[in-house]
Formats: structure tokens, C-alpha cells, sequence
């Protein structure tokens, strides 16, 4: 799987970085993902790799647990607001 190096103290948003369809894939093989965009921050002093792109629901869960902030973002919610709270969290991890 590709990888991509997040920077200490860098906050992206992934939504270029998404699988956002199934095909060529049936219906038992995959399921679509089910966020619109990811926010992903990295608090620490060390760069991280993380996959890309996001394939499945467990992406989530998995990147959390490499000590990442994830914060998925769906179509009704403030994107801009929740990238600034991220950041936020990212700055006062210092």
C-alpha cells in the first residue's frame, strides 16, 4: 500500500486522498468509504507514514492508533471550523 509521510506539527486534510467509489469492486469485495474528507494532524516531534489512500472504515482506527489526531468530516459538518480545531490540538501538543 502507498504511503505518505505526515510531518511533526503538520495538519492535511485527505480528500484527495480517498477511495470514494467501489467499482471495479462488487458489493461483498468492498464497501465504499464512508467519510467525505479526513482531517489528520500529527502532534508529535517525529514524522509519521500513513496509508494512502483511505480505503476502508478502519483507516480511521488504525491511523488513531499511531497517535495521530484523525477527525473524519462528513457532508453537513464545518469543514473549515473542524481543520482549525485540529490545528488547535496540534499547536497546544507542544
Amino acid at each position: 500500500m502507498p504511503k505518505m509521510v505526515l510531518l511533526p506539527k503538520l495538519t492535511m486534510a485527505l480528500g484527495g486522498y480517498i477511495r470514494e467509489t467501489t467499482m471495479p469492486y462488487t458489493e461483498d469485495e468492498a464497501k465504499p468509504f464512508p467519510h467525505r474528507n479526513v482531517i489528520v494532524g500529527n502532534p508529535s516531534n517525529e514524522p509519521i507514514k500513513i496509508d494512502v489512500p483511505a480505503y476502508d472504515d478502519g483507516w480511521v482506527e488504525r491511523h488513531k492508533n499511531l497517535g495521530l489526531i484523525v477527525v473524519p468530516v462528513s457532508e453537513d459538518d464545518d469543514f473549515v471550523g473542524m481543520y482549525k480545531m485540529v490545528l488547535e490540538k496540534v499547536k497546544r501538543s507542544e
